[in-house]
């Protein structure tokens, strides 16, 4: 089974230690309030970090920026072959404040959305000239479905049923990612092909438990953010799931949009973090060597790969 990335397919088993939500680079576009521009874009300092990631251990990163608000999957390319680390990309839509005003993306019906997703996807990302295809989708979940929203949510299930494309959410704080299986069962989109990150800010385990036994992965990626309490939220969780025999539908992530947040440029704990202390806090969790490896990896590959099954091989 082969994963696509920015650089071509590559083996699920070459995916050993990968961020399940990461930020490799984002360049805001112009428009964008001050107060919602995120900026991610020193290469030096970026690639530099990732290759101290890479020699602690860790082998890819899943991307989560989608295109028009900040990807540039041109750079993405070129941070996996200057590290050698196995990068996605996402097509897909975030929430409309990371958008300029008027963004054609705020208005398009869901055919033309879901024509551009699957374009990304099957044929290749927009800024490489239609050349290195996406692996996701994305959809910027803030716990409503109305408006343009539901356009884009509908146009994201259109894709997701003609790709085999996994969806990745960007949800608030977990904020009703329950009506989330209905609606996009109800479009063909079948639970095992959803991914929600986040949802360890909503730390409910009879939810998590619910949710993982329809068949969704549930992203947890709050492990360097004191203020969302992990050892209450991400690590309880981790710990309630596993004993439930329900390892399978949990990938670690780290989320590091923010550029303090990265060593090398803000003095954060940065990419590093994730080999050098949470998975030796798995361990210390009594969490056994062969769940590490789903959980730090194996698991968001497996959900991720089912889309490359449907389509030619690059």
């Amino acid at each position: 089974m082969e994963l696509q990335t920015v650089a071509g397919l590559v083996l699920v088993d070459e995916v050993r230690l990968a961020d399940g939500h990461a930020h490799a680079w984002i360049s805001p576009p112009e428009g964008v309030a001050p107060e919602d521009r995120i900026q991610l874009d020193d290469v030096t300092a970026i690639q530099a970090e990732l290759r101290d990631f890479q020699a602690a251990g860790g082998t890819t990163l899943i991307d989560c920026q989608p295109g028009e608000c900040g990807r540039d999957a041109t750079m993405l390319v070129r941070i996996a072959r200057q590290t050698g680390l196995h990068i996605t990309a996402t097509t897909g839509f975030h929430q409309q404040k990371y958008y300029p005003p008027q963004h054609w993306l705020w208005s398009v019906s869901a055919a033309a959305a879901a024509a551009y997703f699957v374009e990304e996807l099957t044929v290749g990302m927009r800024e490489t000239g239609g050349t290195v295809r996406a692996t996701t989708i994305k959809v910027g979940y803030d716990g409503v479905i109305d408006g343009q929203r539901q356009v884009l949510m509908e146009a994201a299930a259109e894709a997701a049923r003609r790709t085999g494309a996994a969806i990745l959410f960007h949800t608030e704080r977990g904020n009703n990612v329950e009506a989330l299986l209905p609606f996009f069962a109800d479009r063909g989109v079948p639970a095992n092909q959803l991914y929600l990150c986040h949802v360890d800010k909503r730390p409910d385990g009879g939810l998590h438990r619910e949710l993982a036994q329809a068949g969704v992965l549930l992203g947890y990626d709050t492990f360097l953010r004191p203020k969302y309490d992990p050892d209450q939220g991400a690590w309880a969780l981790i710990r309630a799931l596993v004993a439930d025999g329900l390892s399978d539908h949990i990938a670690i992530g780290m989320d590091l949009a923010i550029a303090s947040m990265w060593r090398r440029i803000g003095g954060g704990p940065g990419m590093p973090a994730l080999p050098e202390q949470i998975v030796p806090r798995l361990r210390t969790e009594g969490i056994p060597e062969a769940v590490i490896i789903q959980l730090a990896g194996r698991n968001v590959a497996w959900y991720l790969v089912r889309r490359t099954e449907k389509l030619p091989n690059n």
